[in-house]
């Protein structure tokens, strides 16, 4: 039996180790590593009884490495220790989770929790086999999940497409994506109907598309990292994209 730590700040790293071979004698050595590749190929090879993965680290997130462990290791049990608890990642942890059978123990946690919490959390996965979430958090798991079109619609939002360009991108009617975007700002909240006189100013006062990216900051739906990664996803595309117009306009 042991335990993996996956953290890149070596002084967390260290404190993780010794509170929980202090805490936990029966489940050591204690693994540390500093990057989410190394800790894919060490819960692989060790099969431990709890990896704790930090969320943004080197190489490979913790969200996708947990993606990795659970496709080949799907017993393992998994906690999410994080500073950046942004809605993006627990929408991705979700996804991977409900597609998992049977589902794993997993437990996320902020690294701002004391000491004593951090232990209960780790006791409750790891000896009980039980999910925890951190109190903080929960609102986030219930959410309505976002679906992949919508999730990809939200960076396009972000990046400025109009319904136009995501028509063509994702190869839908214009009403298509009227019809799925209205879905979008509705799980979102920022629907903005007419009726009453309130309704009607705000709908006149607001932009529902700038509302929903607000709102996707708001939560961490999206984050700079997500866009710049999608920005340069879109870039070969809108190349592409630009040539067939001029093609079809010299037709």
């Amino acid at each position: 039996m042991s335990i993996l730590i996956a953290e890149d700040n070596a002084v967390q790293r260290r404190y993780l180790s010794e509170i929980l071979a202090r805490e936990f004698p029966d489940y050591t050595p204690i693994i540390e590593t500093e990057n989410g590749e190394a800790a894919i190929q060490s819960a692989l090879k060790n099969r431990p009884s709890l990896c704790i993965l930090d969320i943004q680290m080197p190489k490979t997130s913790g969200v996708k490495a947990a993606k990795s462990i659970w496709r080949d290791f799907p017993e393992a049990r998994i906690i999410f220790w994080t500073q950046f608890p942004h809605e993006v990642y627990i929408t991705e942890i979700r996804k991977i989770i409900r597609n998992l059978t049977p589902q794993p123990a997993y437990g996320f946690i902020h690294k701002n929790n004391s000491e004593s919490r951090f232990l209960r959390f780790v006791g409750t996965v790891l000896e009980d086999g039980a999910d925890m979430i951190d109190p903080s958090f929960k609102d986030a798991f219930k959410r309505p999940l976002l679906t992949e079109f919508e999730s990809e619609a939200l960076r396009f939002l972000a990046l400025g497409l109009s319904n136009w360009a995501i028509a063509r991108k994702c190869s839908l009617s214009m009403r298509g994506v009227e019809s799925r975007l209205a879905n979008l700002y509705e799980k979102l909240s920022v629907t903005l109907p007419g009726g009453t006189m309130p309704e009607n100013y705000d709908k006149f006062a607001f932009n529902v598309r700038t509302r929903t990216f607000f709102e996707a900051l708001r939560r961490g739906l999206i984050n700079t990292e997500e866009l710049e990664s999608a920005e340069d996803d879109l870039k070969p595309w809108l190349d592409r994209d630009r040539q067939r117009y001029r093609d079809e306009q010299s037709k």
